[in-house]
């Protein structure tokens, strides 16, 4: 008799319990496919780095109505896929379901996408002003990302900042999007660009990599018109075989701190980038050089040439001389014309 009320006990225990499970599947269900409490669409900003903080942006946003039935699905799926939610700006439209925007969070799908253009020969710091005027992100913490050593390191940047590791592209981002997803986007194209023939020119060339990327914006910096990029590069190959210093006036102006015209007084300042006082490269790129610096810095024009000035009648070229006083001309010619 006992054993028949045990068993019988059981059972009832077991079909409650399945019912319990079946309303919860099915209620879960009709959570997940009813629309959001919106009429109109919304913008909303997803910087925190919990479940529990992302729910309560949500509530508190209006865009869901049950925080804790959200919350308990949202950690449900990140505890089962092991994915990670966007980081970012999210325009969210009131005929979605909350399945659609479970999704979202995760895949950043529907994120507010922005083409931003980093022109070549941008530093980092051009790089922070553009993104905040384009992306709305704080330039301050960028540069920080920018220089933070462990993220160089999980990009594969041995050095101590990402200067020179950004390849300058147009790119699609998400509005209000980590720094640091930005800051990988860029490395990975520059990775993919520097491919076996890239490393296997840096290795004849006698330069590391750093050095060679260094050049390359060195060059970035002095070149106006493309078809001189190579010629430029030999100049300075040139000068490092005869132990000349470079005396590039794009350094200095990075020593400084911007791009302005040099006075003598500038060139004397006590900076490892002042080129004018220091011998061979300076201890790392002075921008993020683009493709055609890159391997103009690896394959330079074969000439004698080991100096160069900017012509001066607008064109943007420049005369290239291979001795002091050839050079000592077009430089007074220059003068000349500026002061027309």
């Amino acid at each position: 008799m006992r054993k028949k009320q045990a068993h019988t006990s059981f059972t009832a225990k077991l079909v409650i319990g399945s019912l319990c499970l079946c309303g919860f599947v099915v209620s879960t269900i009709l959570y997940l496919v009813s629309s959001l409490p919106i009429v109109s669409s919304k913008e909303i900003t997803l910087k925190e780095t919990s479940v529990s903080g992302i729910v309560s942006t949500l509530s508190d946003s209006g865009v869901i109505n049950h925080p804790y039935a959200f919350y308990a699905i949202m950690s449900l799926y990140h505890g089962l896929t092991g994915r990670t939610w966007y980081e970012g700006s999210l325009e969210i439209q009131p005929t979605i379901s909350h399945a659609r925007l479970l999704k979202m969070i995760f895949s950043g799908e529907s994120g507010i996408t922005i083409n931003v253009v980093i022109p070549e020969g941008s530093d980092l710091r051009r790089i922070a002003s553009i993104l905040n005027k384009r992306l709305s992100i704080d330039s301050a913490q960028f540069m920080n990302s920018s220089f933070n050593d462990s993220l160089c390191i999980s990009l594969g940047v041995k050095q101590t900042s990402m200067e020179g590791y950004c390849m300058p592209d147009t790119y699609n981002m998400y509005k209000k999007q980590a720094p640091e997803e930005i800051l990988k986007k860029l490395a990975v194209i520059h990775r993919l660009f520097w491919n076996k023939q890239c490393s296997d020119l840096q290795k004849q060339s006698g330069f590391s990599k750093h050095e060679i990327l260094t050049l390359a914006s060195i060059i970035e910096a002095e070149a106006s018109v493309a078809s001189e990029r190579s010629k430029i590069s030999g100049v300075y190959h040139n000068r490092l075989k005869r132990g000349m210093k470079l005396e590039a006036d794009p350094t200095v102006q990075y020593a400084i701190g911007k791009r302005k015209r040099l006075f003598y007084s500038d060139l004397k300042i006590d900076n490892p980038y002042n080129t004018y006082r220091y011998a061979g490269l300076p201890p790392g790129p002075i921008n993020c050089p683009g493709r055609e610096s890159i391997l103009a810095a690896l394959q330079p024009e074969h000439h004698n040439f080991v100096f160069f000035v900017a012509k001066g009648d607008g064109s943007g070229e420049h005369v290239f001389t291979s001795n002091g006083v050839d050079h000592a001309k077009a430089v007074n010619a220059y003068r000349k014309k500026r002061e027309l």
